[in-house]
């Protein structure tokens, strides 16, 4: 049988742990928070309610098959860190029995591209604090001697992960940037199904994107949200 550990068990992880026990894989899931573990334990995960990854009994460790890494970045007083420099070498050697990982990280790390169309091969040059911290973190996944993938993600959404309850209240603002500033998105059962395929084709050092073909500002976004949904069209600012 087939062992899941998912680090950081938070919107997008305990959707896939749901996906991977409807599959009769078993799930442990890390969390720092009591309450969340409990969560979890009644969706027949099995929650490990430690500080860090160094903290997860060593058993579960050389038992598990298959790893998502979906620890945020550490927050400090004015930039952000990745973790993972300081527990993933600690647990590497003891995942025998590893045959996939995934690292959930960000289409951040490539950085202001300048208009351009970016795919897996653009260079990374991140400029924000998160957008380094998660290419530290991918890097120390690559580095790790482990069969580990990185998944760059656009803006998550999904169910309780959405801008309607905002568009709702009718004092929703964005700002529409001249140049524009383009993103995409990705919803949630869409990381989901590419995780499951790739966990059952894995591809060691692979790097997937994983975002819409349809990139926008997001003050066009919201309006054509907000329009799509008959809400009340959000407050457009300018730079100023």
């Amino acid at each position: 049988m087939q062992q899941l550990l998912i680090l950081g068990c938070g919107y997008v992880g305990t959707r896939l742990a749901k996906a991977c026990l409807r599959k009769n894989i078993s799930v442990f899931a890390t969390t720092r928070r009591e309450k969340h573990a409990d969560s979890l334990k009644k969706l027949g995960i099995k929650p490990l309610l430690v500080a860090t990854p160094c903290d997860i009994p060593v058993n579960i460790l050389q038992q598990t098959t298959l790893l998502v890494d979906s620890i945020p970045l550490t927050r400090h007083a004015d930039d952000m860190s990745a973790s993972q420099l300081e527990w993933l070498a600690n647990i590497a050697p003891k995942l025998t029995q590893l045959q996939w990982a995934g690292y959930l990280s960000t289409t951040g790390v490539y950085g202001d591209a300048d208009g351009a169309w970016v795919n897996e091969s653009h260079p990374c040059n991140p400029s924000s604090s998160r957008g380094i911290g998660r290419r530290q973190a991918e890097q120390a996944w690559l580095n790790a001697n482990l069969p580990a993938e990185i998944f760059r993600l656009a803006g998550i959404y999904g169910p309780e992960r959405n801008l309607i309850e905002r568009l709702k209240a009718g004092d929703y603002k964005a700002v529409q940037w001249n140049p524009p500033h383009y993103s995409s998105r990705i919803h949630v059962d869409d990381i989901i199904a590419a995780l499951l395929a790739a966990m059952q084709s894995p591809s060691p050092a692979r790097i997937i994107n994983l975002a819409d073909d349809l990139p926008l500002p997001h003050a066009d976004y919201v309006q054509r949200l907000a329009a799509l949904l008959k809400l009340p069209k959000p407050i457009i600012l300018n730079p100023e």
